[in-house]
């Protein structure tokens, strides 16, 4: 017993680590090429297939464009929930994935059973190690005999990973949005090792996307090992007042997966040296017409508006109707869309 004990623990260390990388993801933002038939629809940063309007004897898909999967595939992540109102034993649903042709299901779920997963989401994990390197799409699919029985089956993400030995990764920028001009600011993201050998030999930088200017990088910085990170800072300022993003890169020769070694872009203010006082004026009666780009949900034009202030942090007045005096102001923003007079 203590013999195989020893055997396991040895085990354990000459074992490689096991590290997944996401190779792709669609969060539904947008939903972008994706063929959709009856009752399915992408809003509101979900795809969505919901009961109404009724039909009889119904099937309907919702299709993936081609995506063409790594060497080195690992799993699909399907984050959903599916919720039944009655449960019929005529109604099924299936993800499949089609290739050449061919469909092969990964899962089917009759609503017999009942709800599926949590409502805010839920994880399941399909290998798909056997279709490596292959080009392929994939499949939603509802069928039976009434749409009636269903409520809806919301998917809120598709995640592709990959088993890579050598990967590096970018976060997201932390840092000021604003800044005056000659002040100095402080940005900082992390650098993570998501492949399952130490890495050495990278560089980091950081670039003002507005100019092209390089704000500053790291050369040669030590190791990182598997599943760690690493935080790095830059200071800068600017002697031009302007909008501008920053974004941060991560160069290394051995990477097997590019993808992911620029981070997201993060929006900065250099403020001129002047005082100025904004009002957004909200006269689109809360009507809900466009899509947010950033959130993906349905807002009105107002909510936009000041979404995009907020993030600048820039302070404004906020009202529903129009002041009397508008001297005080430098600036007025007025949504005059969709109004309802009843």
């Amino acid at each position: 017993m203590k013999k195989l004990l020893i055997y396991i623990i040895l085990l354990l260390f000459i074992l490689p680590v096991s590290a997944q990388t996401p190779f792709w993801t669609e969060d539904f933002s947008v939903g972008e090429d994706w063929s959709l038939e009856e009752n399915w629809i992408v809003d509101g940063g979900k795809l969505e297939f919901y009961w109404s309007p009724g039909i009889a004897n119904f099937d309907c898909a919702a299709i993936s464009p081609t995506i063409t999967l790594h060497e080195s595939i690992g799993e699909m992540i399907v984050n959903q929930h599916l919720d039944v109102f009655s449960t019929s034993s005529d109604e099924m649903a299936e993800i499949s994935i089609l290739h050449n042709g061919n469909e092969y299901i990964l899962w089917s779920h009759a609503l017999a059973s009942g709800n599926w997963g949590v409502y805010s989401g839920e994880d399941i994990e399909f290998s798909l190690t056997d279709y490596a390197g292959m080009d392929v799409q994939f499949k939603f699919r509802t069928f039976g005999a009434e749409t009636y029985n269903w409520n809806w089956w919301d998917i809120f993400s598709i995640t592709l990973t990959v088993y890579l030995d050598q990967d590096l990764s970018v976060s997201e920028i932390s840092g000021p949005t604003q800044i005056d001009l000659m002040e100095t600011g402080e940005w900082s993201f992390d650098v993570r090792n998501t492949g399952s050998q130490t890495v050495a030999g990278f560089t980091v930088k950081l670039f003002d996307f507005k100019t092209g200017e390089l704000v500053g990088s790291f050369d040669d910085i030590g190791e990182i090992e598997p599943q760690g990170f690493n935080s790095y800072s830059f200071e800068w300022h600017s002697t031009a007042a302007y909008n501008t993003v920053l974004y941060g890169m991560v160069e290394f020769d051995e990477d097997e997966f590019v993808g992911n070694n620029v981070s997201r872009s993060h929006f900065v203010r250099i403020n001129p040296d002047i005082d100025f006082n904004i009002l957004v004026w909200d006269n689109d009666n809360e009507i809900p017409t466009i899509t947010c780009p950033e959130q993906g949900d349905e807002i009105d034009p107002s909510t936009g508006l000041t979404r995009a202030l907020d993030v600048a942090e820039y302070e404004y007045d906020y009202y529903y109707y129009l002041p009397e005096d508008l001297n005080t102001y430098d600036i007025v923003f007025s949504t005059m869309g969709c109004f309802c007079v009843s």
